[in-house]
């Protein structure tokens, strides 16, 4: 697990990486997902509903009151298509397509991978990739503090790019959202079936600087999804959250923004 620091002091639960070996012991229950070991590349917590001290400033997962998380069922239309499944070996998180090679996602998940990211954009359950799945080719990452990587994906064996084979999300700036505004996180959390693919809604209820803060609930697994607004337009990356108060994301805006446009393949 894998914690970052909000305003210096507050610590943030990382919404990655949920081991899934064996994966068809992936369990849907609350209670049986907090009892799941959470692996990084640096250490490994136990999680355990009973430990009050830790699961008061480490879980996987970011529940909030609102829960309304639904699941898409046709995930080839519209903008869910540029949304995929990060599958590690071990641990699994999402992406976004952005352009004819190019997928965002966290820097806690390009660590976690040690290269071998495998992206099967559009995923609708296990073994269920429309779109064929994705090698890493290589990873840039973001010189700030900022949670995000870009990552470029090698051609399908006919040819054809992630970028060519969906319809990439279309980026705009952040600093047009505003407190109160609706958006949305989609992704593939860990405490659903594999590989199916979820939404949550709420409210944006802090935009500063490079981060945007929001009351939809997530799980682990949920990192680099993609915050939407209610044109489907991508403005944040999702990589954290507080437990019991927000979710938070990578506002796609300034030198971030920039980084992404400059290394977009």
């Amino acid at each position: 697990m894998f914690l970052r620091k909000v305003l210096s002091s507050i610590t943030l639960t990382l919404a990655l990486i949920l081991a899934v070996a064996p994966f068809s012991s992936f369990a849907s229950s609350d209670e049986q997902g907090n009892n799941t070991e959470v692996q990084g590349s640096q250490d490994t917590v136990q999680q355990n509903k009973n430990n009050t001290s830790q699961s008061s400033e480490i879980s996987q997962k970011v529940i909030l009151p609102n829960e309304d998380r639904k699941k898409i069922e046709n995930t080839t239309s519209g903008h869910y298509q540029s949304i995929g499944y990060i599958n590690m070996g071990d641990s699994i998180a999402t992406g976004v397509v952005i352009g004819k090679n190019t997928v965002l996602t966290n820097k806690h998940v390009a660590n976690a991978s040690n290269g071998n990211m495998a992206f099967s954009p559009a995923a609708n359950g296990q073994d269920q990739f429309p779109f064929g799945t994705f090698t890493e080719k290589d990873v840039k990452q973001y010189p700030g503090s900022a949670d995000l990587v870009v990552v470029h994906f090698n051609p399908n064996s006919k040819g054809q790019t992630v970028g060519e084979v969906v319809q990439p999300a279309t980026l705009k700036d952040a600093a047009t959202a505003s407190k109160g505004d609706s958006m949305t996180v989609t992704g593939y959390p860990g405490d659903k079936p594999l590989a199916t693919m979820w939404e949550s809604t709420g409210k944006i209820i802090g935009n500063q600087g490079q981060e945007l803060t929001y009351d939809a609930s997530t799980f682990g697994g949920n990192s680099g999804s993609p915050v939407f607004n209610t044109n489907n337009q991508l403005i944040g990356l999702h990589h954290g959250g507080i437990q019991g108060e927000s979710n938070n994301a990578v506002a796609i805006t300034g030198d971030v923004l920039k980084f992404i446009n400059d290394n977009n393949e």
